[in-house]
């Protein structure tokens, strides 16, 4: 052990010791007026980040998001995040509803449970059948016909 520790000193201290290779280049000379002329446009003002507060009469929507409408009329999005309040144009639509596509409707008493597969496996969630969207109820009742009778 004090052989190996003794060698990787002596090969520290062997390259600590060479003379720096001289270079034969000279730096550029430069004129005391150009560097009080960079100095003044490099000077600029440190900016700082504008922080976006919530307005205080902006609406608490159901998905724990704010929305409010501007004095010109333009909606706006205001969302919390780990890193601040993040505002965003309002959309004037409903966000999209999962696609049944390849979904499985299974019958669970006065609930149906749709199931969808994905990459990440099964997804799946159940709907009371009194809350039936037009495009579930046909998935619905095209895969259970002796239950959707019934009902």
């Amino acid at each position: 052990m004090h052989k190996v520790l003794t060698i990787s000193l002596l090969s520290v201290f062997s390259l600590a010791a060479q003379a720096p290779a001289k270079t034969t280049q000279k730096a550029p000379t430069v004129k005391a007026a150009t560097i009080k002329a960079t100095a003044k446009t490099t000077a600029a003002k440190p900016s700082t980040p504008k922080t976006i507060e919530i307005p205080k009469d902006a609406v608490l929507q159901s998905d724990g998001r704010y929305g409010w409408t501007d004095k010109d009329g333009k909606s706006w999005t205001f969302v919390r995040t780990p890193f601040g309040v993040m505002k965003l144009p309002a959309k004037q639509h409903e966000p999209a509803a999962p696609s049944l596509a390849n979904a499985k409707a299974i019958d669970a008493g006065d609930k149906v449970r749709f199931e969808t597969k994905t990459p990440f496996g099964v997804m799946s969630h159940e709907k009371k059948k009194a809350d039936l969207t037009d495009e579930e109820r046909k998935l619905y009742e095209s895969q259970n016909p002796t239950q959707a009778k019934q009902n």
